[in-house]
């Protein structure tokens, strides 16, 4: 019995404690009764790198976008049960990266925050560095007009910006799935050396393309990240020039991974993988688009 009560207290000297000025910062986010209709029903519970505590095979994503701390709350408005959890991603690309790995472009989406989408028993929505996500349980009540409640006045807290990601506009509109883009911190295509990574998914002839900026801070690494990918492809099956698809553009193909095209544009590496039959025009479009 002593042995366990000391691993329980070793274990809480051990846990990560978010610092009081930041507890702060993410409680002022909490709805208040007279906005909502009801109080909080216990204690803010506060996680960093901890989170794995609460999000128990969860936590990962989070901190593949560098969680900063997050904190958890429940309210009860009359016979709905809502569990508010508000997340710091530290700045509004991480936020974004968070939201859109667990989205859908056949949700259904509402105008709160930056973006949001929601469905009976929940409703999540970025802004700024903050992700939402809110969650209801009821046996009698319709949620989803509790849980608008809530995210509006968790939004208004948050503060009047609600500015999108600039990449987003890189992305040519043209056979766009709508609200597929995301951002890949980690591994994007399954590759270390191609993050960070921004993605968007097209539409040619009934098949899906995803088109891929894997972005480098300086043209020295961009090359290296071109080169480490024609190497892979030599590897893992080929690879070859393609000029009739654009000035600079190879063509890798294997088996486990299909066909890519990619060529370097300034400091970013553009890929596009299942291209369709004639790709030209569109990867001209792309990288026009590139930024700087």
């Amino acid at each position: 019995m002593m042995g366990l009560v000391l691993a329980g207290l070793l274990a809480a000297s051990l846990a990560p404690t978010v610092p009081a000025a930041l507890q702060a910062r993410l409680s002022k986010l909490l709805p208040a009764a007279a906005e909502v209709g009801a109080g909080p029903a216990g204690r803010p519970r506060f996680y960093s790198s901890d989170l794995f505590q609460y999000l128990n095979g969860g936590a990962e994503a989070f901190h593949n976008y560098d969680l900063v701390a997050m904190v958890h709350q429940e309210y009860r408005v009359r016979g709905t049960e809502i569990t508010v959890d508000i997340f710091d991603m530290g700045d509004g690309l991480n936020a974004f990266g968070v939201y859109s790995a667990e989205r859908s472009p056949d949700y259904r989406f509402v105008s709160i925050g930056s973006e949001g989408h929601l469905s009976e028993s929940t409703l999540s929505f970025f802004q700024g560095p903050f992700y939402v996500k809110l969650s209801a349980f009821s046996q009698q009540e319709k949620a989803a007009p509790v849980l608008e409640s809530f995210a509006q006045a968790i939004s208004r807290r948050i503060g009047p910006d609600k500015s999108l990601p600039v990449f987003l506009a890189w992305f040519p509109e043209q056979r766009l799935v709508a609200r597929s883009q995301k951002y890949i911190k980690r591994a994007p295509l399954g590759h270390g050396f191609l993050a960070p990574a921004y993605l968007a998914s097209y539409r040619f002839d009934g098949k899906e393309a995803v088109l891929v900026l894997s972005e480098a801070p300086n043209l020295a690494d961009a090359r290296q990240r071109l080169e480490r990918l024609r190497s892979h492809f030599r590897e893992t099956g080929k690879v070859v020039p393609a000029p009739r698809d654009g000035p600079g553009v190879c063509r890798g193909v294997n088996q486990l991974e299909g066909e890519w095209l990619f060529v370097l544009c300034r400091r970013y590496l553009v890929i596009l993988t299942n291209p369709p039959a004639h790709p030209a025009g569109f990867l001209k479009d792309m990288l026009a688009r590139a930024p700087e």
